[in-house]
């Protein structure tokens, strides 16, 4: 291969490795419509500024969102707690919607959600969807005390996941094996990965994990997997609500909410 070919291959790998790491932003950013009520509040972060927003006093659910997602994944849920008397907490997590605050690692993003938690607080629960999922178990592992958690289509991040799809997206298998040489090259220049079994093992909230066994993006066994680690752990899992209608599913919220108010265990 020539240099100028090998350099060609080179920039493609990054690009992959950029896009796969980069969550695209909005080119407006929005808000659900629960929360033009909401106090709105920018919270500075080990991140950047992260943008936030409380309806309702006193111990809430903080609802963390997945990769490429917003606040208004939780508008469904929002309403439904706003109705029942139940506060709620949400935010834009750095790189995505109206946070200044640029993506960086999963710690920091985690230890945004902790800095979210501390000046919109008292928080007693958590929501969490997709990426959400593991930066809430990071967060919670690092000292965000909660009583109840619920994780939505959770991932266990596995770059040979990622490697897949890129494949199935008609990436050519030369850039995405260039891709894969490069990032294990600098993988040791990278903090250990979170490893969400086992942190499992030590969580001492209630958990539910939720999945929909439809879901092409998470594959429930992710769930399954992590319930069993977690001591006490439940699982409910559906079917054709996919990856990200589950989070908006009138009868799976009223089930969500029914365990963060402790109501059946």
């Amino acid at each position: 291969m020539s240099n100028a070919a090998s350099d060609d291959l080179d920039t493609l790998a990054r690009e992959l490795l950029n896009v796969m790491m980069t969550p695209k932003r909005r080119v407006r950013p929005r808000i659900a419509g629960a929360f033009n009520q909401a106090e709105e509040l920018e919270v500075e972060t080990p991140a950047g500024p992260v943008m936030t927003w409380r309806l309702g006093k006193g111990p809430a659910t903080l609802l963390v969102h997945g990769w490429e997602d917003d606040n208004c994944l939780w508008g469904p849920l929002a309403d439904k707690c706003y109705d029942l008397g139940r506060a709620v907490v949400a935010l834009d997590l750095p790189g995505h919607g109206f946070s200044k605050a640029e993506l960086g690692s999963t710690a920091n993003v985690a230890a945004a959600v902790r800095a979210v938690a501390e000046a919109q607080g008292p928080i007693d629960s958590i929501v969490a969807h997709s990426f959400g999922c593991p930066v809430s178990m990071q967060a919670m592992s690092e000292g965000l005390d909660v009583k109840r958690v619920a994780l939505i289509a959770t991932p266990i991040p596995r770059m040979s996941q990622r490697w897949k799809r890129a494949s199935e997206k008609g990436v050519p298998d030369d850039v995405i094996e260039r891709a894969r040489q490069i990032y294990e090259a600098e993988e040791s220049t990278r903090p250990p990965a979170y490893d969400m079994e086992a942190a499992a093992e030590e969580m001492k909230a209630r958990a539910l994990f939720v999945h929909s066994l439809d879901d092409e993006d998470c594959p429930a066994s992710n769930s399954q997997d992590l319930k069993r680690a977690w001591p006490g752990a439940k699982i409910m899992l559906t079917d054709e609500l996919g990856h990200r209608l589950i989070a908006q599913d009138s009868a799976t919220l009223d089930r969500i909410i029914d365990f963060i108010e402790g109501f059946g265990g």
